[in-house]
């Protein structure tokens, strides 16, 4: 299980702004929380719906993060020159989402995006990786192994890993965090990109 929430705030998994204490199940945790980021800030005078908590594993390691759902509308973001951040166009724009690319025209602009270009970018080095790891798997379970490299059936096996192998394993694990990381990110430019010349969709289904 990679994420967990309550129902709201008031009871099981809570966070106090008063305090930045998180408590659930008789844990009580400090938050850490950027005072000096004007968009926390602001948005933590609305009303918190209910928590989450997120585990991710970031360079051979569980970090935990707690995310809070909150009521209202989001806060206007502002960069250090005091402009906002994501401008909201006011047109209207036809959609097409394909399975890697979207298609969008208006009155302003007409364009073909792809789907988070930036992913493909690892999938050589995952690739390298799953490779080494079959590898090694027979190297140190070669009796596990028939003759044409198909795995035995029928009996009961053991599978041992070297260091090495738990080593590449806990690297894929944060190639494929990262992957879903960037693709999330890529998808959010895109969305925001589109936001700025338009604030309403014509999807194709």
């Amino acid at each position: 299980m990679n994420s967990l929430e309550g129902k709201s705030n008031g009871t099981g998994i809570r966070y106090n702004i008063e305090t930045n204490i998180f408590s659930w199940n008789g844990l009580e945790i400090p938050v850490k929380l950027d005072i000096n980021n004007k968009y926390e800030t602001d948005a933590l005078r609305d009303k918190i719906c209910f928590c989450r908590i997120k585990r991710k594993f970031v360079r051979g390691k569980y970090k935990y993060i707690l995310q809070l759902v909150l009521e209202g509308i989001p806060p206007i973001k502002i960069n250090k020159q005091g402009e906002v951040k994501n401008d909201i166009g006011l047109g209207v724009c036809g959609i097409d989402i394909g399975t890697k690319t979207v298609a969008y025209t208006s009155d302003y602009d007409c364009k073909l995006l792809e789907l988070a270009p930036r992913v493909q970018n690892i999938e050589n080095e995952k690739r390298k990786i799953l490779r080494y790891m079959d590898r090694s798997k027979r190297a140190t379970n070669s009796n596990n192994f028939n003759e044409d490299g198909t795995v035995k059936r029928g009996i009961k096996l053991e599978w041992n890993y070297s260091n090495k192998y738990i080593k590449a394993k806990n690297k894929l694990k944060d190639l494929y965090r990262k992957q879903a990381d960037i693709r999330e990110q890529d998808h959010n430019i895109m969305i925001n990109k589109i936001l700025k010349i338009v604030i309403r969709f014509m999807l194709k289904i």
